[in-house]
């Protein structure tokens, strides 16, 4: 399978198809600290390619390269793609950047991570996508779970880190995380298309919410004919005609309960139905482990042995991670309104006191766009402290702050409150929780970081 590559030549985009064999030998990667990016510096280094990468600070994912060998470079310089023969970056990375623009002016094809993700998932024989605006790195990381734990040859590329790692590499099949942002999950194409939702996420991408379902519509069918789709019975309208389709959540049979906010549910697929007791919190995963294993049962993966596995897991870094500290401390990556709405109704069903919410918002235009929703998602926290936005790809939008979300917040009465910096809402939570407390910190940016002045070390 082919995709389309650009690279930039004498001011002028030239385009070619390149295939798993036409990856030159010596790659070089810019933001390779990266999730997705260092996954796939692990795949070419690990099936013997010269790879090298370069980011702005050193962090786990840096790290990890070096120790395999990779050479990483600590900040961004022309020299560090002088001998590169392709050049691999994130949008994140601007065009203005010194080696993209070293690269481009000698004549190295420089092409989008999303792109040679397409290149490496589509060589392989057996290929799950996992789409969808929410949950996509926990299932990514179940369908590991499933087909490692029934022993079963693959790759798996993660969005997150799921027993310390986000990727696993093997042959006959790949599993796959495939993003809508920017449309970037058509580079892949899927026999195995997982679709856990469909709601609007990123306005800097798509004008509206149809824009979304269509785009959505277009990548389920362009999942192979002789493939499975699966997706919830919600999005029954996206469903591809020609292709079977297996609704995950028609196979939960009867009430989900729970037991210190970790669900116990029955599954029920054809004629097999089984108990699971799953050891993470939250409802939400519910339907995650319910995709999942409609996954591996398109697989041919038994169901028992399916719950088996998912009884097993430990769920992924950033997604509900708990820490040592004087009070119960959670860090989970929501930053749509939804999925900080699950959160918190997690942390209420756990919560032997307060539920105090910390939360950095992601982004200008998503603050923007879902501004009011950024105040009700947190109707059933006690506190909510705001932190300022996380600017990531962005430029900041007059008017939207996160200051004027903790004022509003405040005028629909939440315990609202700003504050300016990591430094002084660690010193606030130090003051005012108490160990019978739980301190819920949100956000997709780099407010992880806040653990190292909260708690030292991961329960």
């Amino acid at each position: 399978m082919c995709i389309c590559v650009k690279h930039f030549f004498k001011n002028a985009y030239i385009y070619y198809s390149m295939k798993l064999q036409d990856i030159p030998q010596r790659v070089h990667f810019v933001g390779v600290g990266g999730i997705g990016m260092s996954a796939l510096a692990q795949y070419l280094h690990l099936t013997g390619h010269t790879v090298t990468g370069s980011d702005r600070t050193s962090n786990e994912q840096t790290q990890a390269l070096a120790k395999l060998g990779v050479r990483v470079y600590i900040g961004h310089n022309k020299y560090n793609v002088r001998d590169a023969e392709l050049v691999v970056h994130t949008s994140a990375v601007h065009d203005d950047n010194l080696e993209l623009t070293e690269a481009k002016k000698n004549g190295v094809p420089v092409i989008l991570r999303e792109e040679l993700l397409g290149t490496v998932f589509n060589s392989f024989p057996v290929r799950i996508a996992v789409c969808g605006t929410h949950g996509k790195t926990t299932v990514t990381a179940m369908i590991h779970q499933l087909l490692a734990s029934a022993k079963v040859d693959h790759s798996a590329f993660i969005g997150g880190l799921y027993n310390g790692t986000n990727f696993y590499f093997g042959d006959n099949i790949v599993v796959a995380e495939a993003c809508e942002y920017n449309r970037s999950f058509f580079n892949l194409k899927p026999t195995v298309t997982v679709c856990t939702n469909a709601e609007y996420d990123h306005p800097d991408c798509y004008r509206s919410k149809n824009a979304v379902r269509r785009a959505f519509k277009k990548f389920l069918a362009s999942t192979d004919v002789n493939g499975t789709v699966i997706l919830p019975r919600s999005l029954h309208k996206l469903a591809p005609d020609n292709i079977p389709c297996i609704y995950f959540d028609d196979a939960l049979t009867g009430e989900v309960r729970f037991k210190g906010g970790k669900p116990r549910f029955v599954a029920s697929f054809g004629k097999c139905q089984q108990e699971v007791k799953l050891d993470i919190v939250g409802r939400h995963n519910v339907y995650n482990a319910l995709a999942a294993l409609a996954a591996g049962c398109a697989l041919n993966i038994p169901l028992s042995d399916g719950v088996v596995a998912l009884e097993r897991f430990t769920g992924v870094d950033r997604r509900w991670t708990e820490y040592n500290c004087r009070f119960k401390c959670v860090f989970d990556y929501a930053h749509h309104p939804t999925e900080i709405a699950c959160a918190v109704e997690s942390a209420k069903n756990v919560a032997k006191g307060r539920v105090i919410c910390v939360f950095q918002p992601h982004t200008y235009t998503r603050t923007k766009t879902f501004f009011k929703k950024f105040v009700t998602c947190f109707s059933g926290a006690d506190i909510v402290a705001y932190l300022p936005i996380y600017s990531a790809r962005e430029k900041p939008i007059r008017g939207v702050n996160s200051l004027r979300l903790a004022r509003l917040a405040a005028k629909t009465g939440l315990n609202a409150k700003y504050f300016a910096d990591f430094k002084t809402v660690s010193r606030w939570l130090n003051q005012v929780a108490e160990p019978s407390d739980l301190v819920l910190i949100l956000g997709a940016g780099d407010i992880v970081n806040l653990h190292s002045i909260l708690c030292p070390k991961p329960v």
